[in-house]
């Protein structure tokens, strides 16, 4: 009779089995991927890389014009470029001379978010 029972049992959950197959929950999606850069990297980061580094300028360059700023001498350049190479965007923010306010580092922060991911070399 317990082997009867057993027997039964155990068809019973082989049966059950493509069941609870099909009604398990399906895996989590993957998380997105993180940006490959933001306003938290360092500039000497985001320079160092040659798309960022398009990204940064244009929008720098943008932020320039539209304070009626004028342009840089490559000289001036260099010593602000190596002033700044340890700050993040963010921390750049804190100065009132780099004219960034939250809707401009958001500005940034998507642009530089926009950079896809370089695929590594093989």
């Amino acid at each position: 009779m317990i082997r009867r029972i057993a027997f039964v049992a155990a068809l019973s959950l082989a049966g059950a089995a493509p069941a609870l197959a099909q009604t398990a929950p399906a895996p989590a999606a993957e998380a997105p991927a993180k940006p490959k850069f933001s306003i938290d990297v360092t500039m000497a980061d985001l320079t160092a890389d040659p798309q960022a580094r398009v990204v940064v300028g244009a929008f720098f360059e943008r932020r320039r014009i539209a304070a009626g700023q004028p342009p840089m001498t490559p000289e001036e350049t260099a010593s602000i470029s190596e002033m700044i190479a340890g700050l993040t965007p963010r921390q750049l923010a804190e100065f009132p001379q780099a004219n960034l306010d939250d809707a401009a580092l958001a500005a940034l922060d998507a642009a530089l978010a926009a950079i896809p991911a370089t695929p590594p070399t093989q």
